[in-house]
């Protein structure tokens, strides 16, 4: 008889164990804005007051306010505290500013070069789907300085950056398209286009330190003095209307938040 009563106070013991763990396991969680964790049974969630029963049976009553989130499912809650820092600084922001200066030389086919110095002001989605891939438009100011000229414009553009690899390190590729707006009347606007490559580091929060080369074209025309030297030795000078190509190669950096 004796027997029989311990083997069947182990059992209703072993039961009971299960039962705790398996109820632990099914609680709902309660988070609160200090941190803190509660797991238990939710008794009342409404917009005043969350009281919640533990699973030992105690009952905890908090102002509603003081409650960040209340989830059925532990195993959610878990993740989300895995993935939380890194979900915070790469998706707590959608929009993205970018703002970047550059230097280089500035090529005109059949004329001499020269330098080029600019940057750019852009604004853009950060994400496409859940990847870090910015698509925005914004303005620029470049000027290409030749000994004969210096051409300045203000390009409005359309942009697209494409990181290859998700997180704090990693290469990417950029292209752009759209018009440069000439500032003086001695030359004309015209189409304005890049392609550019990089690298990317994602700092604390949002924030973003951008490097790269960028390959520049830009397209206008402009009044050319032509000078026609006769067989008598008379010097006549002829102004035309002439189409111009400029390429940039310039080093840049930037910054993004």
């Amino acid at each position: 008889m004796g027997k029989r009563l311990s083997i069947i106070i182990v059992t209703a013991l072993m039961c009971s164990g299960v039962a705790a763990v398996f109820t632990e396991a099914q609680a709902t969680v309660v988070t609160l804005k200090n941190g803190t964790v509660v797991r238990g049974e939710v008794l009342v969630n409404n917009e005043q007051v969350v009281i919640v029963k533990t699973v030992e049976g105690t009952r905890f009553q908090y102002p509603a306010a003081e409650v960040v989130s209340v989830s059925e499912h532990e195993e959610e809650e878990e993740a989300e505290a895995v993935e939380g820092d890194d979900t915070k600084k790469m998706h707590g922001k959608k929009t993205l500013i970018l703002i970047d200066a550059g230097t280089g030389g500035t090529i005109i086919p059949h004329s001499k070069g020269g330098a080029y110095a600019g940057g750019e002001v852009m604004i853009g989605s950060r994400y496409i789907g859940n990847k870090q891939i910015f698509v925005g438009g914004g303005l620029s100011i470049h000027a290409m300085i030749t000994p004969e000229q210096t051409y300045t414009f203000l390009p409005l553009q359309v942009a697209v950056k494409v990181p290859f690899l998700e997180g704090k390190h990693s290469p990417y590729v950029g292209a752009g398209l759209g018009c440069g707006f000439a500032l003086s009347k001695k030359y004309k606007h015209g189409i304005y286009t890049y392609a550019q490559v990089g690298y990317r580091y994602q700092m604390k929060g949002n924030a973003m330190l951008m490097a790269g080369i960028k390959a520049q074209f830009q397209q206008t025309r402009a009044d050319v003095t032509e000078t026609i030297v006769a067989e008598d030795g008379t010097e006549s000078a002829y102004i035309t209307d002439s189409g111009l190509s400029l390429f940039t190669i310039d080093v840049n950096i930037g910054f993004a938040f």
